[in-house]
């Protein structure tokens, strides 16, 4: 069995392996950063470090919606390098049982849940990026 941390993003439920979360944070506002890419929504400060937080729409093809009560997924990509992902709920983590699992999707309750693998989401040249500021 694995542990999956279950959050929604718009419409969408998806599934992230614990192993691969740091830390979940308040979403207290991404500040916005003139000319950045457009894979990025911006960064947050967190214990000192400046993260970087992915756009959702350019890499997942979902968007936010426009609740107040989010949260943000940090994930280490490299050394000391590390990514947020903006969820719009939280809804738990659970284990879950190998029959239900494949690498891609989760079959939890008769609804198909798409996996995110927070360490492939950006490329090495945007983790270089992220890495510079």
């Amino acid at each position: 069995m694995e542990s999956f941390l279950f959050a929604r993003i718009g419409e969408k439920k998806i599934a992230i392996n614990i192993q691969q979360i740091h830390f979940v944070i308040r979403n207290n506002g991404i500040v916005k950063i003139p000319e950045m890419p457009d894979w990025m929504e911006g960064v947050v400060t967190f214990r000192d470090r400046v993260i970087t937080v992915v756009n959702n729409q350019k890499k997942l093809g979902v968007k936010n919606d426009k609740t107040e009560k989010k949260r943000i997924v940090l994930c280490e990509v490299k050394s000391g390098v590390f990514i947020g992902l903006n969820i719009d709920e939280y809804i738990g983590i659970k284990k879950v049982d190998e029959k239900d699992l494949n690498k891609l999707t989760i079959k939890l309750n008769n609804e198909i849940i798409a996996i995110i693998d927070l360490k492939s989401l950006l490329t090495e040249e945007e983790i270089e990026l992220a890495e510079k500021i």
